[in-house]
């Protein structure tokens, strides 16, 4: 299961043409690829099938476009191994590893230093473990009186 949202693009018929609503418009991805080079480009038309952006090339976590212009989706959408095993985008693993993901993971996931942070969990040792009571694993001993517990002094010889 991806973090994040991914566009799912049918490579073994190209070029494809991948329909990409957002907000009241829908925009049209043309997707082709160039055996000569081993690279996927692409190109991008509005709701009339005017083209905002033509023949450009996809490249390992770089955004399909990433320009400021008020004609382009505002979402961003990235070419990327969530498992962090490619660092190119070719035939061999696109849409097998390599997927077109949405921009749209939550930052605290993203970047771990921006989470919320567990103050009684100081070894992190368990990540499932909130530390609130709710959960059946607790990752620091009770301190309660449990009559069945073993004494301390239970394996000291005298």
């Amino acid at each position: 299961m991806s973090l994040r949202d991914k566009l799912i693009v049918d490579t073994s018929d190209m070029p494809n043409y991948v329909v990409l609503p957002i907000g009241a418009e829908n925009f049209t991805i043309e997707l082709f690829y160039r055996e000569r080079y081993d690279n996927f480009y692409f190109n991008l038309y509005d709701s009339d099938d005017n083209p905002l952006i033509t023949g450009e090339k996809i490249v390992y976590g770089v955004p399909l476009w990433n320009i400021n212009d008020a004609n382009l989706p505002s979402e961003r959408i990235v070419p990327l191994d969530e498992a962090g095993v490619e660092s190119t985008v070719s035939i061999d693993n696109f849409q097998i590893s390599v997927f077109l993901y949405f921009d749209d993971l939550d930052p605290s996931i993203e970047d771990p230093s921006t989470a919320d942070v567990d103050e009684n969990d100081t070894d992190n040792s368990d990540l499932l473990d909130d530390d609130s009571g709710s959960s059946l694993i607790e990752d620091e001993p009770s301190d309660d009186d449990n009559e069945y517990a073993l004494p301390e002094d239970w394996g000291d010889e005298q």
